[in-house]
Protein backbone atom coordinates (compact mmCIF):
# COMPACT_ATOMS: atom_id res chain seq x y z
CA UNK A 1 0.00 0.00 0.00
CA UNK A 2 1.25 3.41 -1.19
CA UNK A 3 1.83 5.90 1.38
CA UNK A 4 -0.25 9.60 1.36
CA UNK A 5 0.60 13.24 2.05
CA UNK A 6 -0.19 12.68 5.41
CA UNK A 7 2.06 9.45 5.58
CA UNK A 8 -1.01 7.45 6.11
CA UNK A 9 -1.78 4.29 4.45
CA UNK A 10 -3.10 5.05 0.41
CA UNK A 11 -6.42 3.31 -0.50
CA UNK A 12 -6.02 2.53 -3.36
CA UNK A 13 -9.58 0.29 -4.86
CA UNK A 14 -12.43 -0.40 -3.69
CA UNK A 15 -11.55 -3.86 -1.79
CA UNK A 16 -8.90 -2.10 0.43
CA UNK A 17 -11.51 0.44 1.23
CA UNK A 18 -13.42 -2.36 2.11
CA UNK A 19 -11.27 -3.89 4.55
CA UNK A 20 -10.24 -0.59 6.16
CA UNK A 21 -13.62 0.36 6.96
CA UNK A 22 -15.23 -3.26 7.60
CA UNK A 23 -12.23 -5.10 9.41
CA UNK A 24 -9.65 -2.95 10.35
CA UNK A 25 -12.57 -0.65 12.11
CA UNK A 26 -13.16 -3.92 14.35
CA UNK A 27 -10.41 -3.57 16.28
CA UNK A 28 -9.44 0.03 16.78
CA UNK A 29 -11.50 3.61 15.11
CA UNK A 30 -10.14 4.48 11.82
CA UNK A 31 -9.58 7.98 10.06
CA UNK A 32 -10.45 7.97 6.49
CA UNK A 33 -9.27 11.02 4.74
CA UNK A 34 -11.05 11.50 1.31
CA UNK A 35 -8.61 13.91 -0.71
CA UNK A 36 -7.53 15.05 -4.49
CA UNK A 37 -4.24 16.50 -5.43
CA UNK A 38 -5.84 19.64 -7.28
CA UNK A 39 -7.99 20.54 -3.96
CA UNK A 40 -6.51 23.44 -2.09
CA UNK A 41 -8.19 22.86 0.99
CA UNK A 42 -7.48 19.00 0.72
CA UNK A 43 -3.54 20.09 1.10
CA UNK A 44 -4.48 22.56 3.59
CA UNK A 45 -5.63 19.92 5.84
CA UNK A 46 -2.84 17.02 5.06
CA UNK A 47 -0.79 18.44 7.76
CA UNK A 48 -3.55 18.82 10.25
CA UNK A 49 -4.62 15.08 9.44
CA UNK A 50 -0.86 13.98 9.86
CA UNK A 51 -0.60 16.28 13.61
CA UNK A 52 -3.91 14.09 14.75
CA UNK A 53 -2.43 10.86 13.38
CA UNK A 54 1.13 11.16 15.26
CA UNK A 55 -0.74 12.66 18.20
CA UNK A 56 -3.04 9.44 18.34
CA UNK A 57 -0.43 7.22 17.28
CA UNK A 58 -1.41 3.80 18.12
CA UNK A 59 -5.09 4.52 18.97
CA UNK A 60 -6.42 4.93 15.62
CA UNK A 61 -5.65 3.55 11.96
CA UNK A 62 -5.50 6.39 9.15
CA UNK A 63 -5.86 5.96 5.15
CA UNK A 64 -6.20 8.52 2.42
CA UNK A 65 -8.65 8.00 -0.82
CA UNK A 66 -8.12 10.15 -3.95
CA UNK A 67 -11.65 10.58 -4.53
CA UNK A 68 -10.07 11.14 -8.85
CA UNK A 69 -8.46 7.52 -8.18
CA UNK A 70 -12.23 5.74 -6.57
CA UNK A 71 -15.03 7.85 -7.61
CA UNK A 72 -17.64 5.32 -7.50
CA UNK A 73 -15.94 4.61 -3.97
CA UNK A 74 -16.34 8.30 -3.02
CA UNK A 75 -19.93 8.34 -4.21
CA UNK A 76 -21.03 5.16 -2.16
CA UNK A 77 -19.13 6.47 0.85
CA UNK A 78 -21.65 9.68 0.27
CA UNK A 79 -18.72 11.99 0.02
CA UNK A 80 -19.97 15.30 -1.56
CA UNK A 81 -17.03 17.67 -0.96
CA UNK A 82 -13.39 17.44 -0.42
CA UNK A 83 -11.63 17.57 2.22
CA UNK A 84 -13.86 14.98 4.25
CA UNK A 85 -13.10 13.20 7.08
CA UNK A 86 -14.62 10.27 8.42
CA UNK A 87 -14.22 8.06 11.66
CA UNK A 88 -15.58 4.52 11.95
CA UNK A 89 -15.40 2.18 14.14
CA UNK A 90 -16.48 -1.63 14.33
CA UNK A 91 -18.14 -1.21 10.76
CA UNK A 92 -19.93 2.18 11.55
CA UNK A 93 -19.14 5.72 10.33
CA UNK A 94 -19.23 7.65 13.96
CA UNK A 95 -18.38 11.08 12.47
CA UNK A 96 -17.98 13.07 9.41
CA UNK A 97 -16.33 16.41 9.02
CA UNK A 98 -16.69 18.36 5.75
CA UNK A 99 -14.03 20.89 4.60
CA UNK A 100 -10.82 22.16 6.33
CA UNK A 101 -11.05 21.64 10.07
CA UNK A 102 -8.84 23.15 12.72
CA UNK A 103 -6.56 20.41 14.54
CA UNK A 104 -8.34 20.80 17.68
CA UNK A 105 -11.65 20.35 16.26
CA UNK A 106 -10.37 16.80 14.56
CA UNK A 107 -8.74 15.90 17.79
CA UNK A 108 -11.61 16.54 19.91
CA UNK A 109 -13.54 14.15 17.53
CA UNK A 110 -11.16 11.51 17.51
CA UNK A 111 -11.23 11.42 21.38
CA UNK A 112 -14.84 11.44 21.08
CA UNK A 113 -14.73 8.24 19.29
CA UNK A 114 -12.18 7.01 21.61
CA UNK A 115 -13.99 7.27 24.39
CA UNK A 116 -17.20 5.64 22.95
CA UNK A 117 -14.80 2.71 22.16
CA UNK A 118 -13.89 2.68 25.68
CA UNK A 119 -17.30 2.79 26.88
CA UNK A 120 -18.51 -0.34 24.61
CA UNK A 121 -14.85 -2.01 26.25
CA UNK A 122 -16.20 -1.30 29.66
CA UNK A 123 -19.85 -2.39 29.05
CA UNK A 124 -18.45 -5.76 27.78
Amino acid sequence: MAVGKTGSKVIESPDQYAEMVSTSSKTRPVLIFWTAPWCGPCRLSAPVVKEVMKQFSGDIEVAEVCTDDLPEVASDAGIVSIPTIQLWYEGKLRDTIIGCVAKSVLATAVEKVLEDTTQQKKSL
